[in-house]
C-alpha cells in the first residue's frame, strides 16, 4: 500500500495513525524524522525494523510543550535543572537534544536503547508540533532514512526510502537546517558535553552558559561511550549513500580531479561549493553546496542522494571543510560518510 502523504488538513488522520501504532514520517528544522508514538513498545520497535537500526542506538523523543522535559525526566539536582531551564528558555524550540536521567515507568527501554538517560527534543516545527498535540502523546523520532544512509531533508527522500513501508508521511517543504540537531549531555553537575555537533554550537551554548565548563566530547570519544553510546550517531557509520564517498580538502580535491582519466570522471561526481565547481572542468554530473559552511552543511544529505539512482556515478568527490568550529557539524556527518576517512581514492 502507497504510503500517504498528509496535507496540512490532515493531521487529525497521521495523529489517529500513530496513536494506532503506526509509523509517520514528519519534518523538523533539521531533517525528516520517523515518527512512533513512545508510549507503545511494539510502535517503537518497528521504527528499529523499518530502518534496520541497531537495538543500542537511543532515540531522540520529540515533545510539544518545553515543560515537558521535566515531566517525563528523572531527578534532577538544582544545578542541573538550573542549566536544563536555561537551555530551553534559550534554544527551544529548536535544534537542540537535551540528554537528562530518565523517569521511570515513562519510555519502554526500547526508546533509551536499555540506558537511564533519554534525549528530548522540541522541534521548531509547527506542523510537527501540532502533530505531537493531536497525537496526545510524544513521539521517538530518528532521521526518516534506511539505516546508515543519508538523512532525508524532502518529502521525496523519505518516500525513496519508505514508500509503502511505513503509513505516512507529513507533506512539507524541505527542512530549513539539513542536519540533525546538537546533542548534549547535562548529567554531569557543572558540565555539558556535546555528543553531537549540530547548528547550536560550543561557542552558542557557553554564551547561554557562561558559569558552566561545555566540552566537545565528540574529539575526545571514550571508547565505553562508543560501547554504550547516549545519543545516535556516536557508534555506527551513518549518512553513507551506495556509492563510495571521498572528502578531500578543497585544494587537495582540486589536484584529485585534476588528475582523472576522461573514463574515471565519466564515473564520478562532485558535490562541492560553487568556487570549486567552477573549476571542474570534464565532470557532467555535480551538486552544488552553495557558498558558504551554512548553505553546505544544509545542502549535504541533498547532495549525498543526488545520485541514489545514477548506476554510473560510482564515486562521489565531496569537498571537506577546514577543521574550524563552526565547519563542526558539517564534518562531522561527511567523516561518517566518507568511504576513505579523508584520504585519496585508489587509481586503477
Amino acid at each position: 500500500m502507497p504510503t500517504k502523504c498528509y496535507q496540512v488538513d490532515e493531521l487529525d488522520q497521521a495523529a489517529q495513525a500513530l496513536r494506532q501504532g503506526q509509523l509517520v514520517a514528519f519534518p523538523t528544522e533539521t531533517v525528516f524524522g520517523l515518527g512512533a508514538i513512545a508510549n507503545n513498545e511494539e510502535a517503537v520497535k518497528s521504527v528499529y525494523q523499518a530502518k534496520g537500526r541497531p537495538s543500542d542506538n537511543p532515540l531522540i523523543v520529540h515533545i510539544a510543550k518545553a515543560e515537558d522535559l521535566f515531566r517525563f525526566s528523572g531527578d534532577l539536582s538544582l544545578e542541573v535543572e538550573r542549566v536544563a531551564r536555561r537551555l530551553v528558555e534559550t534554544f527551544w524550540p529548536g535544534p537542540l537534544t537535551i540528554i537528562v536521567p530518565v523517569r521511570k515507568g515513562t519510555f519502554g527501554p526500547t526508546v533509551t536503547g536499555g540506558l537511564q538517560t533519554v534525549g528530548i527534543r522540541m522541534p521548531d516545527h509547527p506542523l510537527t508540533l501540532s502533530l505531537i498535540q493531536k497525537t496526545g502523546f510524544p513521539l521517538v523520532g530518528p532521521s526518516a532514512n534506511l539505516s546508515g544512509k543519508p538523512s532525508p531533508t524532502c518529502v521525496q527522500h523519505v518516500l525513496h526510502d519508505f514508500d509503502g513501508k511505513i503509513a505516512g508521511v507529513v507533506d512539507a517543504d524541505p527542512t530549513r537546517i539539513g542536519v540533525e540537531s546538537t546533542v548534549v549531555d547535562i548529567t554531569h553537575p557543572g558540565q555539558v558535553y556535546i555528543l553531537r555537533p549540530g547548528a547550536i554550537t560550543e561557542k552558542d551554548l557557553q554564551k547561554a552558559l557562561p558559569e558552566i565548563e561545555v566540552t566537545d566530547a565528540t574529539r575526545v570519544i571514550q571508547s565505553d561511550s562508543l560501547e554504550h553510546p547516549k545519543a545516535p550517531g556516536m557508534k555506527y557509520r551513518h549518512y553513507s549513500p551506495h556509492q563510495e564517498v571521498y572528502a578531500l580538502l578543497p585544494e587537495e580535491l582540486m589536484k584529485t580531479l585534476h588528475s582523472l582519466t576522461p573514463d574515471e570522471k565519466a564515473k564520478g561526481a562532485v558535490i562541492a561549493r560553487d568556487q570549486v565547481l567552477s573549476q571542474c572542468e570534464g565532470f557532467a554530473k555535480t551538486f552544488s553546496l552553495g557558498e558558504n559552511v551554512k548553505t553546505a552543511t544544509h545542502g549535504l544529505f541533498a547532495g549525498l542522494r543526488a545520485f541514489d539512482d545514477d548506476d554510473q556515478v560510482q564515486i562521489l568527490y565531496v569537498e571537506q571543510l577546514p577543521d574550524q568550529a563552526e565547519n563542526r557539524a558539517y564534518r562531522n556527518r561527511l567523516s561518517k560518510a566518507a568511504s576513505n576517512k579523508e584520504g585519496l581514492p585508489p587509481r586503477s
